[in-house]
């Protein structure tokens, strides 16, 4: 049984005083007056809610019966009804011959409004049970159960499109979630995070970068301060939580590599991603120790800007040295110079792989 809280009894009252020009007192289900326009008669017992919750029908108080009542003044009282039943009672303050053409129209608005937040909570209430489906399919720790499965079916949801994991992290993520919701599609799956929110994107037509692409001009239109990162695309559900993991370690490696970035993709960080997946390997690994060398003896970081750029240009001596301003003479100096510090020589494949996996685990650990 929903009754009327004091919350909603003083919004049927603000409301129907607009309409009526008396006062308006609402009773819960014991008679107690839970919203008044006359805030002196808070809390009190209302003798004539109580006639009409014992007869189940409308009870008028004239001047000469308020005298002998308890909290009562000459009005109109009627029963609040939902589904049949009574959930409270709305009073009309007046002599009753005044009043009484208004109680019907007074109690519909307040049975109506009651509707409304009815139907209010229970659309909160279906969004959080979405959201926890969402949760389950991200997260999935444990096998999913039964319930999962009559909670996905009872919303509709496809459990077998191809989808991944966006996350957005932004510090006003209801913001954020409102960009989302304009740009959402009908299977696509969405849940707040306390930072942020997870979108799981069904890619049914069109590439899955092209969205996310799309996306993030969505959210730099809106002036959001956001950082945003994608998975990869899974076949169906069972495998979603591995998106989802993908796009929240990209987001991390991503931020420490690139922090001038807003957008990161799983398919351009996959090493550092796998480095950051082995628990321990960052903080133990040797290969740690040719990047702290290095580091310890450039105090001016030409060297590391040199091999930073070296690897982004592929190893092309040529693009480096323009890139960075250099003649190739010196580019060739400052690479034997890497080499004498760190006993790997950045021209050879092998021990080049070696310094960027060095690098890279010094930048994300």
């Amino acid at each position: 049984m929903r009754y009327v809280t004091k919350e909603l009894a003083q919004k049927i009252v603000y409301r129907t005083m607009e309409i009526i020009d008396c006062n308006i007192n609402v009773m819960n289900e014991k008679g107690v007056i839970i919203g008044s326009g006359d805030k002196k008669r808070m809390d009190q017992i209302h003798e004539g809610a109580l006639m009409v919750l014992k007869s189940g029908s409308s009870y008028e108080i004239t001047q000469q019966q308020a005298d002998t009542l308890r909290g009562a003044k000459p009005g109109v009282n009627l029963p609040i009804l939902f589904n049949g039943d009574i959930v409270g009672v709305v009073g009309l303050t007046g002599l009753p011959e005044q009043i009484r053409n208004y109680g019907k129209l007074v109690r519909m608005a307040a049975e109506m409004i009651f509707q409304e937040m009815i139907l209010i909570e229970e659309i909160q209430w279906d969004e959080r049970l979405k959201e926890e489906v969402v949760h389950q399919l991200f997260q999935q720790e444990e096998p999913l159960d039964s319930l999962f499965f009559e909670r996905a079916n009872r919303f509709n949801i496809n459990l077998y499109l191809p989808r991944m994991a966006l996350i957005i992290k932004a510090e006003n993520r209801h913001e954020v979630m409102k960009v989302v919701k304009k740009y959402i599609a009908n299977n696509d799956l969405y849940a707040m995070l306390p930072d942020g929110v997870v979108l799981l994107k069904s890619i049914e037509d069109g590439s899955a970068s092209s969205y996310a692409e799309q996306l993030e001009k969505q959210l730099r239109a809106s002036d959001c301060l956001y950082k945003l990162s994608a998975g990869s695309v899974q076949a169906d559900f069972k495998c979603l939580h591995t998106s989802y993991q993908q796009a929240k370690d990209t987001l991390s490696v991503g931020s420490k590599l690139h922090p001038e970035a807003d957008f990161y993709c799983y398919s351009d960080y996959q090493i550092p991603v796998l480095l950051r997946q082995r628990a321990g390997f960052q903080e133990n690994h040797d290969l740690l120790q040719y990047y702290e060398k290095l580091k310890e003896y450039d105090k001016k970081k030409e060297l590391i800007e040199t091999l930073t750029i070296y690897i982004e240009e592929n190893g092309e001596g040529s693009t480096a040295a323009k890139k960075l301003f250099i003649h190739r003479n010196t580019l060739s100096y400052r690479l034997d110079k890497i080499q004498d510090i760190t006993g790997k020589d950045p021209r050879k494949v092998k021990d080049l792989l070696e310094l960027y996996i060095a690098m890279l685990l010094s930048k994300i650990s």
